[in-house]
């Protein structure tokens, strides 16, 4: 369990820090970059995914609702899922950014949940976790800004596939959601030049797990009803670190990422773009059989993972049109230790890219935006 709570003094402090820049009034200055100039938002939008794509360009102008929507394919080796993810966004001030995310998803691929297990195919879709983002323009050029983001368990993550006598709850990539709510905050730097604009980014991401009012793990009366409830696991109001109600643990990460938009030609953008992260732990899987809690480290498990992107707007001051294209790279996951499942120790060490894996993973993305009002 200590290894579940690595982060909670960070969560906190950047907690405060979110809390004191939301207090804070940044002077109003004309002399913005150049990305975020427009009515309603521009450049590069906020948030991100870990494919590493986001938007960054001239934007739009002329409304007070600006709305964004990318559509996303990704496909791998066994596996492909279609992303619908609409953000609509307010400006209640000149230097601030209030907007919420809404994804829609369809995943299929290759389910094997032991190697000596045959793999079966399987397909989910529906709602996510709707997400809340907040973000401020800080500095007397406008160059600086600084955002949180808060998502809540809105999309289910017990899906089970099987027969009525032998159902199977699905990996946490076919799932929806995460059971959890997670906290993002970031910064991010711009820096013009004569015909483009540099960007840097860093982000801190804590998800955490809590029951207000209940006060109780959602699954005790249905999977868990055999269980003894005493454990902190099954009775709680607040849990600072990342374990679901399923008992799958996500740990908190640290991410970076840098990236040159280029807008050399008229009415285009181009971006070339890198990120990194990695988490702050090892994550856990819950067990694959309903009704039974035995979660052990994950063996998928990254210690850091990464990705190339190009992206190009086609930029139009009332319809901009956005193309991306990602690669991620990560480093090889290590197999657990056959005598120990649940030793996470070969999980946390770092190892060189998985070149076998590079070029076999894209994401491509489409993305609009318009204003209204």
């Amino acid at each position: 369990m200590k290894q579940r709570k690595i982060g909670y003094g960070l969560m906190v402090a950047f907690a405060l820090a979110g809390a004191f820049v939301v207090g804070f009034e940044s002077p109003v200055d004309v002399s913005m970059p150049w990305e975020s100039i427009g009515g309603c938002g521009a450049g590069g939008s906020g948030g991100g995914s870990g494919d590493g794509i986001k938007w960054i360009g001239q934007g739009v102008s002329g409304g007070y609702l600006e709305t964004e929507v990318f559509t996303k394919y990704s496909v791998g080796q066994n596996f492909s899922s279609l992303t619908l993810s609409p953000h609509f966004s307010i400006k209640p001030t000149w230097s601030t950014k209030l907007g919420v995310t809404v994804p829609w998803m369809s995943h299929r691929g290759e389910v094997q949940f032991r190697s000596n297990q045959a793999p079966m195919d399987r397909s989910t879709g529906g709602l996510g976790d709707l997400s809340f983002d907040f973000s401020k323009t800080i500095g007397s050029g406008g160059a600086a800004s600084l955002s949180a983001s808060l998502s809540i368990p809105t999309g289910q993550y017990d899906i089970k596939r099987g027969t009525d006598g032998a159902e199977m709850i699905l990996p946490s990539s076919f799932q929806k959601g995460s059971g959890l709510y997670s906290l993002t905050l970031g910064w991010d730097y711009s820096r013009d030049t004569d015909k483009g604009i540099w960007l840097y980014g860093l982000t801190y991401t804590h998800p955490f797990a809590m029951h207000l009012i209940s006060g109780e793990n959602e699954f005790n009366d249905t999977y868990w009803k055999d269980y003894d409830h005493s454990d902190d696991r099954f009775e709680y109001r607040f849990k600072p670190y990342g374990e679901n109600d399923l008992g799958a643990f996500t740990p908190p990460s640290v991410g970076a990422s840098i990236a040159y938009g280029y807008r050399g030609r008229l009415g285009i953008v181009q971006s070339f773009g890198v990120t990194f992260s990695a988490p702050l732990g090892v994550a856990w899987i819950s067990s694959e059989k309903v009704g039974v809690y035995d979660p052990r480290p994950d063996p998928d498990h990254k210690a850091w993972s990464g990705a190339f992107v190009y992206g190009i707007e086609f930029s139009d001051a009332s319809f901009p049109v956005f193309l991306a294209l990602s690669l991620p790279i990560h480093d090889k996951a290590n197999a657990a230790d056959p005598m120990d499942e649940y030793d996470d120790s070969p999980m946390k060490e770092w190892n060189a890219p998985d070149w076998d894996d590079f070029l076999q993973q894209w994401t491509i993305a489409v993305g609009i935006k318009g204003c209204f009002f």
